[in-house]
């Protein structure tokens, strides 16, 4: 294992998660839609804007999902200092994505565990009211 690489990809997530824990919900909301934007390209899910085929080479589709699907916004939303054919951008996206959506994860989990959904939520509600 490169060490360098790992460490390289380590510190572009940790900055991306501490960045993302300092921001608004508004902001986590759409940092998340365009992180998953982005990997819906990377992953061959949708297709590149203008295209009718895929980009099959994993550089150059890495680069044209950060210019046209939403990996710039999240960069520059995080203040990561990536290329745009960042090998280690996917991973962070989704991790961000995970990190966003652990909290309805929780809650959702909960609600199945206790066969009481809407006390869950109501007690979520309460809970965010404070």
């Amino acid at each position: 294992m490169d060490l360098t690489r790992h460490t390289q990809a380590r510190r572009q997530l940790d900055h991306a998660l501490t960045a993302l824990a300092r921001t608004t919900p508004g902001r986590r909301r759409y940092i998340a839609e365009a992180a998953t934007q982005y990997l819906a390209q990377v992953d061959h899910k949708i297709l590149p804007v203008g295209y009718d085929t895929p980009i099959y080479g994993d550089w150059a589709n890495r680069a044209d999902a950060f210019e046209m699907r939403g990996g710039r916004t999240v960069a520059a939303m995080l203040g990561l200092a990536v290329r745009p054919a960042d090998e280690y951008l996917p991973a962070t996206a989704r991790a961000i994505i995970s990190a966003i959506d652990a909290p309805v994860d929780e809650l959702v989990e909960a609600a199945y565990a206790t066969g009481a959904p809407v006390a869950v939520a109501l007690l979520h509600l309460v809970g965010g009211a404070r």
